[in-house]
């Protein structure tokens, strides 16, 4: 033993006790810590629906999707519309549809396809959630947040396990879109995608 120091178990006994000590929280401290709410910023987020959509026209052989700026307007406008007003619907309470958004914003599609049928645009529209659920424990609230990547890979889901939206996204003739996004303060997400 080197002079000044300790004897072996005494200095691992020191040890264990500062472990204990250090270690040791008091049972309210250990409860459950709340996550963060991650950022959703509704840009980013229609960017990464749009990524999603081409991914799965390419898995089936289609060209891809431009991000086209003016329909992406329309379609935020009419998610704005859908979450103040506190519907989800093609049509507003004044029955407009898309193709009146498109002409109130100055847009014309206008897509042939053999000799007689002509496409117009099409739009499919979803609802989402900042968090799917709570669980309460002693009072206190602790969300189960979605991050953009999981709202993005849900919405697109939702919408392939749909025939009608499926059909929309799967649509050979279309050549661009634009998603436009509104973000509730009540934990709702209002998504719409307008095709041309």
């Amino acid at each position: 033993m080197l002079q000044g120091q300790a004897p072996v178990s005494l200095r691992v006994a020191a040890l264990l006790a500062a472990v204990l000590v250090l270690g040791f929280v008091p049972a309210d401290a250990t409860a459950r810590q709340q996550k963060p709410q991650p950022t959703v910023k509704a840009s980013d987020l229609a960017k990464r629906i749009h990524a999603q959509i081409n991914k799965n026209r390419k898995k089936h052989g289609l060209q891809s999707l431009a991000w086209n700026d003016a329909l992406s307007r329309i379609a935020a406008k009419h998610s704005r519309d859908m979450a103040n007003r506190n519907y989800l619907d093609h049509r507003n309470p004044e029955g407009e549809n898309f193709s009146t958004r498109y002409r109130q914003g100055g847009f014309s599609c206008e897509i042939q396809t053999g000799s007689e049928l002509i496409h117009t645009g099409a739009e499919n529209i979803a609802l989402s959630r900042l968090y799917n659920s709570t669980t309460t424990e002693n009072g206190i609230a602790y969300y189960h947040w979605n991050s953009e990547r999981e709202i993005a890979l849900k919405t697109v889901d939702g919408w392939m396990n749909s025939p009608s939206h499926r059909e929309n996204i799967l649509a050979p003739h279309w050549r661009q879109e634009g998603i436009g996004i509104e973000i509730g303060p009540d934990n709702n997400i209002y998504i719409t995608q307008n095709f041309c």
